[in-house]
């Protein structure tokens, strides 16, 4: 599939929120961006990048007009100094996009420790200015495909700000959104297989409790198995304590 993947702001110098140690929003989201790319790649679908001189909504009008299947917006948020966390937004009404943010937000908080504020329907977003705004995202609602915004931690809170500018971090960013993007694109396939035997399939790492680590742990393993970072034994077990013989 090629995967659109959207470094938020940018157009005309538009730098996005800026930290109060001088982080420009637009700087972050484009490194992010090539990360992520890669990791696609990695992952074995096409990455496309956006056209940054476009507004977002066109951004997103041309993505699916090139053939792009998927779309991925990054951001960072800004508020107070003390707001914190990691946010997912879907156009009203996507359900598929509403299940990829999910997926998306659950490895990236896994992996990172971010504090998760939720998945958020574009409904319920306000335009700073226009407050009387009631149309949702353009980059979210001009996609008819899954699409989701991440908003990547607080660039206004200091502490957050300095970790948003650290490579190791965006690296953890960028391998968590592609580890959700993988996760949601097997469970797509499945689900569009309708009656055919793959729900006879065994479910991998059946010993692996869905509530272990709060039901993070099982999703980590599935997403290191899908990149083939591991593989759990011949029988599809993973046994993560038990000790090689």
């Amino acid at each position: 599939m090629k995967i659109a993947i959207d470094a938020g702001h940018g157009k005309d110098g538009d730098p996005g929120a800026v930290g109060p140690s001088g982080l420009k929003e637009a700087e972050v989201t484009e490194t992010l961006a090539g990360i992520l790319g890669n990791y696609i790649v990695c992952i074995g679908h096409e990455a496309y990048l956006t056209d940054r001189s476009l507004f977002s909504s066109e951004r997103a009008v041309k993505a699916a007009e090139d053939g792009c299947g998927l779309l991925i917006s990054l951001h960072t948020n800004a508020g107070s100094s003390q707001a914190r966390g990691v946010e997912v937004w879907f156009a009203h009404g996507n359900e598929e996009g509403k299940r990829l943010a999910s997926m998306i937000l659950g490895v990236l908080t896994a992996e990172t420790g971010a504090l998760s504020r939720g998945v958020k329907d574009d409904a319920d977003w306000l335009f700073p200015k226009e407050p009387t705004w009631r149309g949702g995202m353009g980059i979210l609602r001009n996609f008819s495909g899954p699409a989701v915004l991440l908003e990547l931690l607080f660039i206004s809170n200091p502490v957050e700000e300095k970790l948003l500018a650290s490579p190791d971090f965006q690296q953890k960013c960028a391998h968590a959104i592609a580890c959700g993007v993988l996760d949601f694109l097997n469970s797509w396939k499945k689900g569009n297989q309708g009656s055919s035997n793959s729900s006879q399939a065994p479910d991998p790492f059946p010993d692996l409790p869905p509530t272990l680590w709060g039901g993070k742990a099982r999703k980590i393993a599935l997403a290191l198995r899908d990149l083939g970072i591991l593989t759990g034994y011949e029988d599809g077990t993973f046994w993560p304590v038990r000790k090689q013989e």
